[in-house]
């Protein structure tokens, strides 16, 4: 709800990532969410930009990582009658999630964050690589803001976000130098967990 009003927000918060794609930056603001990104730009420089929004209008992708084997997956849907307009894993990837949903994660060999969003049923899938080495935070900032990013002080940035300290995670730390399972140092921010997929709609988790 009032995307719009979030842009300030948003243009903060990808500030505090900047460092993490310093190729490019863009954000869309579609009728019922926001989306953000910094790019590192590696595959496909001109057509891989991001936000991904499909030509219909309908899905959005925001990744973060690399699919290792995109071409044998693309040269499979291209047998299927799939076009595409790069050479980058990504878009890859998208047209993968739009065909298959999440029963496309069986096919990936890669290291990967990402959300991928149908703006018409405000269905959401968010996944991490099964070696949790791109890293995916998620908080339900108030009653009607569900946020991603891939830096806890990005989700911080949001000027509803409260930054209550998690004893319980804390202690943990103390302990093990890590925060267990999927808490974070803030009692209302998780992580995603390595091979980890959560659906939702809208602001729920399914």
């Amino acid at each position: 709800k009032n995307c719009q009003e979030e842009l300030p927000v948003m243009e903060t918060m990808l500030d505090k990532i900047q460092h993490r794609g310093p190729d490019g930056r863009s954000i869309k603001i579609l009728k019922n969410s926001i989306f953000g990104h910094v790019r590192l730009a590696i595959l496909d420089e001109e057509n891989g930009n991001q936000p991904m929004i499909s030509e219909c209008g309908r899905y959005v992708l925001v990744f973060n990582g690399e699919i290792y084997n995109y071409i044998e997956l693309k040269e499979s849907l291209i047998k299927k009658g799939y076009k595409f307009s790069g050479n980058g894993d990504t878009e890859v990837l998208f047209k993968l999630l739009i065909k298959e949903g999440k029963k496309c994660l069986s096919l990936l060999n890669g290291m990967f964050s990402f959300v991928f969003f149908d703006t018409y049923s405000c269905d959401w899938i968010a996944a991490r690589d099964h070696f949790g080495i791109k890293p995916l935070y998620y908080a339900q900032i108030d009653e009607d803001k569900f946020i991603f990013a891939s830096e806890i002080k990005a989700i911080l940035e949001h000027p509803n976000m409260q930054s209550e300290l998690n004893t319980i995670a804390l202690h943990d730390y103390l302990n093990f130098q890590l925060c267990l399972g999927d808490h974070t140092l803030f009692k209302k921010i998780h992580k995603l967990l390595p091979a980890e997929l959560i659906i939702g709609n809208s602001k729920n988790i399914k």
